[in-house]
């Protein structure tokens, strides 16, 4: 899968960092990831890699970016192999609204390990997050209602999420 050019979409994931620049040395570093505080610019529904599992019936990458792009409408997605999470990128302001218990919304007051825009697939050997649905364009964001439908085709009743 081709990459998403990594300037645009990078400059409007740090301009939600209080020093943007930071978030682009941090992408440049050993890790390829930077701390970006939620709320402002968009927020993420933490979806666990059971739930995910479940809605979408297989667990290969390749089968899991497809699906997940289909779920989101193409909306981004980061993948946390090392803790078996999701992230679903919302707008801001979905936390305060969000009811589902299977899954949380983090918005303010809440830091994600952001990767890279060209971090779009799996490295075994560090477990390293990636964007399993990568972003395609500044401000190119989940719709809640899509990752709601994700969550409860893959949520049991009464299933709370992991955090």
């Amino acid at each position: 899968m081709n990459s998403p050019p990594r300037g645009a979409v990078e400059r409007w994931l740090a301009s939600a960092h209080p020093a943007p620049s930071g978030a682009c040395r941090d992408w440049d570093s050993v890790t390829n990831l930077a701390l970006i505080p939620l709320g402002r610019t968009f927020e993420a529904v933490r979806i666990s890699e059971d739930i995910v599992q479940r809605a979408l019936g297989h667990d290969t990458p390749p089968f899991v970016r497809t699906c997940l792009a289909q779920y989101c409408n193409g909306g981004p997605v980061i993948h946390d192999p090392g803790f078996r999470r999701y992230y679903a990128l919302v707008p801001p302001g979905s936390a305060r609204t969000w009811r589902e218990p299977a899954a949380e919304c983090l918005g303010e007051g809440t830091y994600l390990g952001v990767p890279r825009a060209d971090r779009i697939e799996p490295d075994e050997r560090t477990r390293a997050s990636y964007w399993a649905v990568p972003m395609t364009r500044p401000g190119r964001l989940c719709a809640v209602a899509d990752v709601l439908a994700l969550v409860a085709a893959g949520g049991c009743p009464g299933q709370e999420d992991e955090s």
